[in-house]
């Protein structure tokens, strides 16, 4: 049991967990100022957060969780682009659902969103920006 816990897809799974989190905390940081004190739409509010959370995620991500990867760095980039506006497709979905259907507050709908975001995010960085 021990040696589940130290093979490299979990050792990357706890450190990708630490840095989603402070991501995480970034991301309903901004979220709140544009909604809030800026006065825009949740949706706005949610991909303009979510695309500065991905990139915040992206620089923490290569340098404490997956390291360059084998893809150049351009590369690398676009397909984090590419897997994070399915990841936002989604969040946006769970933040409307959660908002306009079951009448969440919008700070409760953010990280409901953002949870279940979540593995999406891991599991598309390991096994396909990174190629681990």
């Amino acid at each position: 049991m021990v040696g589940i816990w130290r093979s490299e897809i979990s050792i990357a799974a706890q450190r990708y967990f630490l840095v989603g989190g402070i991501s995480a905390i970034m991301e309903w940081t901004f979220f709140a100022i544009v909604l809030y004190w800026l006065d825009q739409h949740y949706l706005i509010s949610g991909a303009c957060s979510f695309a500065f959370a991905t990139a915040a995620n992206y620089y923490l991500s290569v340098r404490y969780v997956f390291g360059t990867g084998r893809r150049p760095r351009g590369q690398r980039i676009f397909l984090l682009y590419l897997v994070s506006a399915i990841g936002v497709a989604f969040n946006l979905g769970v933040l409307a659902i959660g908002i306009d259907f079951i009448g969440m507050h919008e700070m409760a709908a953010k990280i409901v969103a953002t949870g279940a975001v979540f593995g999406w995010n891991f599991a598309a960085r390991y096994f396909f920006v990174f190629q681990k």
